[in-house]
């Protein structure tokens, strides 16, 4: 077929440069390695954080309020109330809810296994992977918990009256996926909050965003300023054909560089809890639908300078804020504005899936929007390239 003939000499014309395919594997590598180096654990922070706390012991509820002075929660709202833990879940207001399970100090005291469950709110996964970090990092650092010296109030006084026993295991953080429409909560298997584990679906969609949508935009906007395209006019080639063979093209490449990211990952110790199919189709969509707006873009543009600079504020503007790599407060102006980039779709549902192992069906949302923006996107390209050619 014509279509796949001129996609194999568009990827062999590629494969020959050098310099493209040691980025092609090494950008991966970079991001990956960058991903599980660079964040540290001991960071703190105020967040909106709700309590609820079902250990109403005594020692529970010293050990309640000492965590509350210790995490400096200024802003921790407690919950006492199963009504109002269900509450908390709906309105999906807080960055992230921690449930101390019933015997949960006394079981540590026992040195017996512990856990502590921590909600994360599905639609501020920044905030929630930084409460997860902060919470892990300190339990780690405290081996579990404060221990209470005993003996006679002289004794309590001259040991320092807390005392904490490094022998002791620190609680397992179960994490436990929230259910915005009855207020349950689901245990899911592998569910992760890491933050070498939340910049995967980050670096997958840069490199997409690179190798599919500046790839796309660049090659077709050089076709047609050095007339190759009215060479392939005359040989009768259609402006379809060679749309989807851009297209296909370039979505090739761009999954290439996504599934190298994400195998990389893994093999680095990202945990993705989400199912493997659901996560390269997901990279799919994504490759498809930025290599149809890069070919927008170029479709546009009258020169390849115009298309690169084009490119370069489209993809740096949904890099930076489109909640991709750089969290955006929810309090900001910017925030609304991140709706407005396809790209906060994508990052949104790749997360969820990737981190809280959630089916297609629960960002069915996301994907109708990603799916009618690569539509629009062709069709409008493909309009503009065939005005062009018939001028």
């Amino acid at each position: 077929m014509k279509i796949l003939s001129l996609m194999k000499y568009e990827l062999v014309k590629i494969f020959r440069n050098k310099g493209f395919l040691i980025s092609l594997i090494l950008i991966p590598f970079l991001l990956s390695y960058l991903g599980s180096n660079l964040f540290p654990e001991n960071m703190l922070s105020n967040y909106k954080i709700a309590v609820y706390n079902e250990d109403n012991s005594f020692l529970g509820k010293f050990g309640f309020l000492f965590l509350s002075q210790f995490f400096k929660w200024k802003d921790a709202v407690q919950l006492t109330t199963q009504k109002e833990l269900i509450e908390a879940i709906k309105t999906n207001e807080f960055d992230s809810i921690l449930i101390v399970p019933k015997g949960f100090m006394n079981n540590l005291k026992d040195y017996k296994d512990t856990k502590l469950i921590l909600v994360p709110n599905p639609n501020d996964l920044d905030s929630s992977v930084a409460i997860y970090t902060v919470v892990k990092a300190l339990f780690s650092e405290l081996s579990g918990i404060p221990e209470i010296s005993t003996g006679s109030t002289t004794q309590f006084l001259l040991k320092g009256g807390i005392s904490v026993d490094k022998d002791r295991k620190p609680p397992e953080i179960e994490i436990q996926i929230p259910n915005v429409k009855d207020g349950s909560l689901k245990n899911i298997e592998n569910a992760s909050l890491d933050f070498q584990d939340m910049l995967a679906p980050s670096a997958i969609l840069v490199l997409i965003l690179i190798f599919s949508m500046g790839g796309i935009g660049i090659s077709i906007s050089q076709t047609r300023e050095n007339g190759l395209l009215d060479i392939y006019r005359a040989n009768g080639l259609k402006i379809w054909e060679f749309s989807l063979y851009k297209l296909l093209t370039y979505s090739i490449l761009g999954l290439i560089s996504s599934v190298i990211t994400y195998y990389v990952f893994k093999n680095f110790g990202s945990n993705f809890a989400g199912k493997e199919i659901d996560i390269l189709i997901l990279i799919l969509l994504n490759v498809i639908m930025f290599a149809s707006f890069g070919m927008l873009i170029s479709s546009i543009s009258k020169t390849t300078r115009t298309t690169t600079f084009l490119l370069a504020i489209f993809i740096g503007t949904m890099v930076l804020f489109g909640d991709v790599l750089i969290s955006i407060p929810k309090d900001s102006i910017w925030y609304r504005w991140t709706y407005a980039l396809p790209i906060k779709y994508s990052i949104d549902s790749l997360r969820k899936i990737a981190l809280l192992n959630y089916d297609l069906s629960m960002v069915i949302n996301n994907i109708y929007i990603m799916m009618l923006f690569t539509f629009i996107s062709f069709i409008i390209s493909y309009i503009f390239l065939t005005h062009i050619e018939r001028k």
